[in-house]
């Protein structure tokens, strides 16, 4: 085989490398999704008479199971674990100046804006 043979199937071989890197290089919309970006939800209630503390319980939109997220000194409670598109209900209960747990409030339920 020839110098010049030689040379043409490297540059053969070089171009079918370069065509098939730019052909399977993965476009914009090929790249992983970005997960989401965290927002926070604030929730609001009437303030209980006598009450020193409030624990705050949170709930996926579509289970039933509360789990304690929280505790607020005021009427008020910002989550800031929840994701974009994602809805949720949350219960309050008050705590008396003795320690006791109040029954729980009535559900209130909010989506978290998307980005």
């Amino acid at each position: 085989m020839t110098n010049l043979k030689r040379s043409a199937i490297a540059l053969a071989t070089v171009g079918i490398l370069l065509a098939l890197i730019l052909y399977l290089r993965p476009t914009r919309s090929q790249q992983p999704a970005q997960p989401p970006k965290p927002h926070k939800i604030t929730i609001n209630w009437e303030q209980a008479p006598h009450a020193v503390s409030y624990n705050v319980y949170r709930r996926p939109y579509r289970i039933e199971t509360f789990t304690k997220v929280g505790t607020s000194n005021t009427n008020s409670y910002d989550d800031p674990t929840v994701q974009g598109g994602e809805r949720h209900c949350y219960v309050v209960t008050s705590i008396d100046p003795k320690g006791k747990e109040s029954e729980r409030s009535k559900e209130i339920c909010q989506t978290v804006p998307l980005p």
